[in-house]
């Protein structure tokens, strides 16, 4: 078995990795490029539905948002990990820059005269912003609870896609001799894999608590809800795609990731797989 010393030279070594300027910055711009792209391709129709309540908009956009909550995350993790405190000063500048920034573009959406395309941008825009702001609110002391939020997520929905898919490879090749392997099957397969990797990842900068495990189970578990029991759930091809299939799949997940995270946070504190606060860090996450 590879040993406690090994183990944390590996996470430290992916931690500098992940921290040069370049890579974090691609991660950042991948994970942004996907939330835009998520949302128009795939979640518009409903995000742009008047009849949407606002209170719902976080729990639609299921991958494209958890993808940009990861990237703020690693983006996060990394200052708090391996920046100078005037560099972390200097980042959350940007931030409420930004964030002041995007919440005045969600609310031109709401100008009178505003073209209808522009208006039914309201939620993308909206949840942007409220990403931003959340960033903003805590970059400074990036909780423990809010970075397992967004690693659970990430590697959820990752997961919830993944299945998905195989799922349709299987019927499709049950219906037509051969799986059908369409440009958007492989490629979302493909990214979504990406996206599980970062949420694992993210987990290796810090030591989850019961609190966290508990917040995101209550987080996820209205998610569901709110995707299976009021229909918010993503768009699928369902004669391939049974929803039974994705809607308890995606339930247990819920159950095992909060499981998991619990398992985290009794792991003894020397433990690398589960008893580091972060590798290679100057200060801890929390």
């Amino acid at each position: 078995m590879w040993s406690r010393t090994w183990w944390q030279g590996q996470i430290a070594w992916l931690h500098s990795l992940i921290a040069r300027p370049e890579l974090l910055t691609l991660f950042l711009v991948i994970d942004v490029a996907a939330y835009f792209g998520g949302l128009l391709y795939w979640y518009g129709y409903v995000m742009a539905d008047p009849t949407t309540p606002l209170w719902v908009w976080p729990f639609i956009p299921d991958c494209p948002l958890f993808g940009l909550l990861g990237g703020i995350g690693l983006l996060m993790a990394t200052a708090h990990t391996r920046w100078s405190p005037g560099a972390r000063v200097r980042a959350s500048r940007t931030l409420w820059v930004a964030a002041g920034v995007s919440v005045g573009i969600w609310l031109s959406t709401y100008l009178p005269g505003a073209p209808v395309g522009w208006q039914q941008q309201a939620a993308m825009f909206g949840v942007w912003s409220w990403s931003l702001l959340v960033a903003a609110l805590t970059f400074r002391q990036a909780p423990v609870w809010l970075l397992s939020l967004f690693a659970f997520g990430q590697i959820k929905y990752g997961v919830w896609t993944v299945t998905a898919w195989l799922v349709f490879w299987r019927n499709t090749g049950l219906v037509y001799g051969a799986p059908l392997f369409t440009f958007d099957s492989v490629f979302m397969t493909l990214t979504h894999l990406g996206l599980i990797a970062q949420g694992v990842v993210l987990l290796t900068y810090f030591r989850p608590n019961l609190r966290a495990a508990a917040i995101a189970f209550l987080w996820f578990a209205l998610s569901d809800f709110v995707d299976y029991g009021l229909g918010y759930y993503p768009a699928i091809p369902e004669q391939f795609i049974p929803l039974p299939i994705m809607q308890w799949s995606t339930v247990a997940m819920t159950g095992l990731l909060s499981a998991l995270l619990v398992w985290l946070a009794r792991r003894p504190v020397e433990d690398p797989l589960g008893g580091m606060e972060h590798a290679g860090a100057s200060q801890p996450i929390g």
